[in-house]
């Protein structure tokens, strides 16, 4: 059909300059460093070199997602499945936005069950970066001195990862396109760090775990990015 010519057509446009983008972008970003660190520039070089880095990790970092998504479309994920110590990998997340919300002016709280958290046998790495998504997602909108949650609950037959955040929430008409790829709330197009990929690459990592992604309104105002997987 000629819709599926298209798309596969776009896909692997996408993947073929995501990976010749990657090189020549690795050498800007190494030659940014170099003149950062030249003790001759006047202060407006400086700030010029600035801007010349802070574009270039933010296409660095489009370029890294779109290759994730290539992988995804061409179906050549790799998995590394094991047992995962969930209060350990709570606090390793705590731990690795330590420094980020306190830069930032934020309250995070993780909630550990006063249970023994069943076995979850899945690709660790690859469930951690669902949750750095969720993370960087939630700090992008939150509000000075706002609180974020880091949470996990289990039933017989199924354990949960939320993180939960009280900022401005995400209206009705943005939860239906919210994992689409290149959505983003941000209508004014004023925010460099955020291309609209991350949550849709959320959503193929979890696919690919055989998990279950959501999103639903924080009681008392913001947004709970969930994602929960069954336990055999």
């Amino acid at each position: 059909m000629p819709t599926e010519r298209v798309l596969k057509s776009q896909k692997d446009f996408v993947a073929t300059a995501s990976h010749e983008l990657k090189s020549p972008l690795a050498v800007m970003v190494m030659d940014t460093d170099i003149l950062t660190d030249n003790k001759s520039l006047d202060e407006p070089a400086k700030q010029d070199v600035s801007v010349i880095e802070s574009e270039c990790m933010g296409l660095s970092r489009l370029v890294k997602d779109m290759l994730l998504l290539a992988s995804s479309d061409a179906q050549i994920w790799t998995l590394n499945k094991s047992q995962v110590n969930i209060d350990t990998l709570l606090i390793t997340l705590y731990e690795t936005y330590e420094q980020t919300r306190i830069k930032n002016g934020i309250r995070l709280k993780v909630s550990l069950s006063e249970d023994t958290y069943p076995v979850l046998n899945t690709d660790k790495n690859r469930l951690f970066q669902i949750l750095c998504i969720f993370m960087d997602n939630a700090i992008q909108h939150a509000k000075n001195n706002t609180l974020l949650q880091i949470q996990a609950v289990h039933t017989k037959q199924q354990i949960a990862f939320s993180i939960i955040d009280h900022g401005q929430g995400i209206t009705d008409e943005d939860k239906k396109y919210i994992f689409d790829r290149f959505f983003s709330g941000d209508k004014s197009h004023t925010n460099k760090v955020n291309f609209g990929l991350s949550l849709s690459i959320a959503q193929e990592l979890t696919r690919i775990l055989n998990g279950v992604i959501q999103v639903n309104d924080t009681v008392g105002g913001g947004a709970t990015f969930t994602v929960s997987f069954p336990l055999k």
